[in-house]
């Protein structure tokens, strides 16, 4: 059984894996700016004592941070 992909498959790979790269990248950069926000809060240290509730706050952020990045790259691509 013989396979033949598309010839624009290797772009579009490249372009998955450089808006995936960007998506990473304003993930993290969001997640800093938060940190810089809330500066009373150490999430860092509440983590490390095992504080549930700062995971889910974190957790929370990171998952709406990343559907607000997901429709971004979605608009720009096109889709």
């Amino acid at each position: 059984m013989s396979t033949h992909l598309p010839e624009y498959f290797p772009i579009d790979i490249a372009v998955t894996a450089a808006f995936g790269c960007l998506a990473i990248l304003l993930i993290v950069l969001g997640y800093k700016v938060f940190d810089k926000l809330t500066p009373k809060l150490n999430f860092d240290e509440n983590l490390a004592k095992g504080n549930i509730a700062a995971a889910i706050v974190i957790g929370s952020f990171i998952l709406g941070l990343c559907y607000v990045v997901a429709h971004v790259v979605s608009a720009i691509v096109g889709g």
